[in-house]
C-alpha cells in the first residue's frame, strides 16, 4: 500500500478506514476522524426507540393483543420496538418513563378502575412524554374522582369532551386522504359521533365527523388526530372487513404514517433488517417434519434424499436443514440409512444444520384443554414430553451423531404453535445456540394487507425468540390439503414485500415433506429459480439472526455539530444497513460520515451501508458524493482507501458473490490481485463509472490498485 499522504484526484476525499476488529478500527477512527465530531458525539442525544404499550382485555398477553396483532409489525419497520404491559396483573407504571419514545395505551373488554388510568395518562402528559391511546379512551366518569383528571390530561393534548353520542344524521367533515383509506376505504357514512373534539389548531385532525343532532353543531368529532402530544386513533376508523372478501381485513388508516406522525419520526434514521450492501437478504430454512417420508414423486426415495438430488445440491444458494432426532436417532424411530443420509446432507457446504427438535411439540406450553385433546407431541413410545430432551438432547445428538468434523448444529427452529415460554428460551440461550420460526407472513392476492405480516421477534422475559420472515408451503398449500403447487404463490409475497416499501428479506421457508409429490417439489424449484434472478446478499438462517440482534440491540445518537444534525450508530453488530425514508434527494456526506461505505436510493428511501464494526456516524447532504463508494456487494465489505488503490476484505456467501464500486472514472483500468484463476486480473470501470469485482472469497484480503 502506498503512503496516504498524496491521493490520485479520482480517490480524493475523506478516507474510509475500519477492519473487521475493533482496535484497529478504533484506533484509525481517532486518526482521521474529526475532533468536532467526536466531542460532539459524546454528548448527542440518544434516539429512543422503545415504546411502553399498557393493554387490558380478558385472555390478552404480550403477544396476543391489539398492539401486538396489528400494530408491532409497522412499529418494527420503522426502526421501533415495544415492551408489553399487562393492566390485567398490575397496575400502571410508577417508575421512571425517561427511557421511552412514547407510551400506548390500548384498551379492550374491562378497561378498568377510570381514576387509575386517567391519573396516569395524567402523569404521562404532565412529564410531556408523547402518548398514543388506540381503540378506545378509558372510561369517562360523570361525577367521580376522574372527571376532573380526564379534562385535565385531554386538555394538554388539546382535546376536549363535547357533544353527545349520536349514530345518526352523520357526514365526514375531514377525510384526509394522506392518512385514510390506506388498503381499505372508510365505511361511507361515518358509523358514530362520539363526545371528543380537537381544540388545538396546532393538531393535526384526519378524520373528523360532524353531526346536526341537539349539542352537537359546530362540533367536529375527532377519532384520528396527532400533535405534539402523540396521536389518538379511535375505532371503527382504525381496520374494517375487507367489503370484496369479508374474511379479510385492511387497514382504513396509514399505519406507518399515524406511527411517524404521533412518535416525531419522519426524519429518524431506522436499522433496517432486510438488506445487506445494497441488496436484498435471502436465506432459507427447511423444517425436518417428513424428513424419513417416503416420496411418491421418486419411488423408494425418502423425501430428504429427494431434497439432497434436486434442491439443496441443484442450487449454489445457503441453506439451513434441520431434523427431528426421533425419527432419525435409531434408538427410536430412525434408522441407520436416516442417519446414512442426514450426515450426506450436513456434509455439503451449502447446508448448515438446525434441530426441529426432539419429539416435535405441538404446544410448547400446553394448556390443559390442550392435553387432554390429544398428544401435545408426535408418538415416540415410552417418552413424555420433557424441555431438556427436546432441546439439549436433539442438539447434543446431532452434534454427536451426525454432524461431520469442524460443523456444529447451529439452530433451534421451533415446531408447531411456535410459542416457546421462558424455560425453553432459557434452555436454548443456555446451551447455546441461536433460534428462529414463529412467523406466517404473507402478503399476496389473498391476504393484500399488512395486517398479515408478522412482527420482527417477540420478547419472552429477558429472551428473544427470532421470526423468519415468510410463511412457509404448509400455510400456502391449506395446511397440506392442496393444491400442492401453491407454494409458487409466496413470490408474491416477495415482491409485495419489496414494493413500494421494503419490509422484509426473502425467506424460503420449507420442510421436507415437500419432496413427496412432483408438483410440491417443482413449486419449490420454480420459487429458487425466481430467487437466482434477484439481487440479493444470500446468508445462512443463522446469519441471519445476527442481524436481527443487530437490529435489537443498536444504540442511535443524534447530535448537532454546527448547524448539520449527524447520527451516531454503535452495537449493530451484523446489521450495518441504515434506513431514511422519505429521503430520495438526500445523500450521505462522506467528507463528515465515519464508517459509511455506499448508499442507495429505494422506493423513496435512502439505504446507506456500514462498515463491520461497533460505530459509524451519519451527516447527510443535498449534493451527491464525489469519492468512490460501493453500489452493492453479495455480502459484508471492509474497504481501506489509499492513494490510487483498495484493500478490501469480503465477508459472506462465496457462490457468484461480488462487490461493485461507483463513482470512479469511466474506463478507469485497475489490478486486482491476487487474481484467481482464470479470471482476467485487469478491470475495467463501466460508461457509468462502476467497477465490478467477481468470484470473492471470504476473509481473503484483496487490492485493487490503478493501473498507470
Amino acid at each position: 500500500m502506498r503512503s496516504a499522504q498524496k491521493q490520485s484526484p479520482f480517490l480524493q476525499g475523506n478516507s474510509f478506514r475500519y477492519q473487521w476488529f475493533l482496535f484497529p478500527f478504533l484506533l484509525l477512527v481517532l486518526i482521521f476522524f474529526p475532533f468536532s465530531v467526536l466531542e460532539a458525539a459524546q454528548t448527542g442525544q440518544p434516539v429512543l426507540r422503545t415504546v411502553l404499550v399498557l393493554f387490558s382485555g380478558q385472555g390478552l398477553r404480550a403477544d396476543k393483543n391489539e398492539f401486538w396483532n396489528d400494530w408491532n409489525f409497522p412499529l418494527n419497520y420503522l426502526g421501533f420496538k415495544a415492551r408489553y404491559w399487562n393492566l390485567n396483573k398490575e397496575p400502571p407504571p410508577t417508575g421512571d418513563l425517561g427511557s421511552y419514545r412514547a407510551i400506548v395505551m390500548v384498551l379492550s373488554g374491562e378497561k378498568g378502575d377510570p381514576a387509575v388510568l386517567w391519573s396516569f395518562l395524567d402523569r404521562v402528559t404532565k412529564e410531556k412524554k408523547r402518548l398514543l391511546i388506540l381503540g378506545d379512551l378509558p372510561s369517562h366518569e360523570n361525577d367521580g374522582p376522574a372527571k376532573e383528571i380526564e379534562r385535565r390530561t385531554l386538555g394538554r393534548m388539546g382535546l376536549r369532551r363535547e357533544g353527545r353520542w349520536v349514530r345518526q344524521g352523520l357526514r365526514y367533515a375531514v377525510l384526509n386522504r394522506k392518512m385514510v383509506a390506506f388498503e381499505e376505504p372508510p365505511p361511507p357514512l361515518p358509523p358514530v359521533f362520539r363526545p371528543l373534539t380537537s381544540l388545538d389548531p396546532k393538531n393535526r385532525v384526519w378524520i373528523g365527523v360532524r353531526s346536526d343532532a341537539h349539542g352537537n353543531r359546530g362540533i367536529v368529532s375527532t377519532f384520528v388526530v396527532t400533535g405534539s402530544f402523540g396521536g389518538i386513533a379511535l375505532d371503527p376508523f382504525l381496520t374494517r372487513d375487507s367489503p370484496l372478501s369479508p374474511e379479510q381485513q385492511g387497514w382504513i388508516i396509514n399505519p406507518f404514517r399515524f406511527l411517524e406522525e404521533s412518535l416525531n419520526g419522519r426524519s429518524t434514521p431506522r436499522m433496517d433488517l432486510t438488506s445487506i450492501n445494497g441488496n436484498r437478504i435471502f436465506y432459507s430454512q427447511i423444517d425436518g417434519d417428513g424428513f424419513e417420508t417416503l416420496s411418491r414423486y421418486r419411488e423408494g426415495q425418502m423425501c430428504g434424499q429427494v431434497f439432497y438430488h434436486e434442491i439443496l445440491k441443484r442450487y449454489p444458494l445457503p441453506f439451513t436443514a434441520s431434523i427431528i432426532t426421533s425419527q432419525v436417532d435409531p434408538q427410536y424411530e430412525g434408522s441407520a440409512q436416516r442417519v446414512r443420509w442426514a450426515k450426506r446432507i450436513y456434509s455439503l457446504p451449502n447446508v448448515e444444520a438446525g434441530s426441529h427438535t426432539f419429539s416435535h411439540p405441538f404446544y410448547w406450553v400446553p394448556t390443559a384443554v390442550q392435553r387432554a385433546e390429544g398428544p401435545v407431541h408426535i408418538h415416540v413410545p415410552g417418552y413424555h414430553f420433557n424441555l431438556h430432551q427436546e432441546i439439549n438432547g436433539s442438539l447434543d445428538w446431532m452434534n454427536r451423531f451426525v454432524m461431520p468434523p469442524g460443523k456444529k448444529v447451529m439452530l433451534f427452529q421451533w415446531s408447531g404453535n411456535t410459542r416457546p415460554g421462558e424455560d425453553a428460551l432459557r434452555l436454548v440461550y443456555d446451551y447455546p445456540v441461536l433460534n428462529l420460526n414463529g412467523s406466517d407472513s404473507r402478503l399476496d392476492k389473498k391476504h393484500p394487507s399488512y395486517l398479515n405480516v408478522f412482527p420482527y421477534y417477540r420478547q419472552v422475559g429477558p429472551y428473544v425468540q427470532y421470526f423468519n420472515s415468510d410463511a412457509n408451503e404448509f400455510i400456502l398449500t391449506d395446511d397440506w390439503k392442496g393444491p400442492f403447487f401453491a407454494y409458487e404463490n409466496i413470490i408474491q409475497t416477495f415482491q409485495k414485500t419489496e414494493r413500494p416499501r421494503q419490509v422484509d428479506p426473502i425467506n424460503v421457508y420449507l420442510h421436507f415433506y415437500s419432496g413427496q409429490k412432483e408438483a410440491s417439489i417443482r413449486a419449490v424449484r420454480d420459487v429458487l429459480d425466481w430467487v437466482l434472478t434477484q439481487r440479493l446478499t444470500p446468508m445462512f438462517s443463522s446469519d441471519f439472526v445476527r442481524v436481527e440482534k443487530g437490529f435489537i440491540a443498536a444504540r442511535i445518537q443524534e447530535g448537532v455539530s454546527g448547524k448539520k444534525t449527524y447520527w451516531t450508530i454503535s452495537r449493530f453488530g451484523r446489521d450495518t444497513t441504515v434506513r431514511f425514508d422519505h429521503a430520495q434527494h438526500l445523500f450521505p456526506d462522506l467528507k463528515r460520515s465515519s464508517a459509511v461505505i455506499g448508499y442507495r436510493h429505494k422506493n423513496g428511501s435512502l439505504y446507506l451501508y456500514l462498515a463491520p464494526g461497533d460505530r459509524a456516524t451519519i451527516f447527510l447532504s443535498h449534493r451527491k458524493p464525489s469519492v468512490p463508494v460501493i453500489r452493492s456487494a453479495t455480502g459484508y465489505v471492509s474497504m481501506t482507501r489509499s492513494q490510487d488503490s483498495f484493500a478490501i476484505v469480503y465477508h459472506g456467501w462465496e457462490a457468484g458473490s461480488s462487490l461493485v464500486i461507483g463513482n470512479l472514472p469511466p474506463g478507469i483500468r485497475m489490478r486486482r490481485s491476487p487474481c484467481p484463476s482464470g479470471d482476467h486480473c485487469t478491470l475495467r470501470s463501466g460508461s457509468s463509472g462502476n467497477l465490478r469485482v467477481r468470484n470473492l472469497k471470504s476473509d481473503i484480503p484483496i487490492t485493487i490498485e490503478a493501473v498507470r
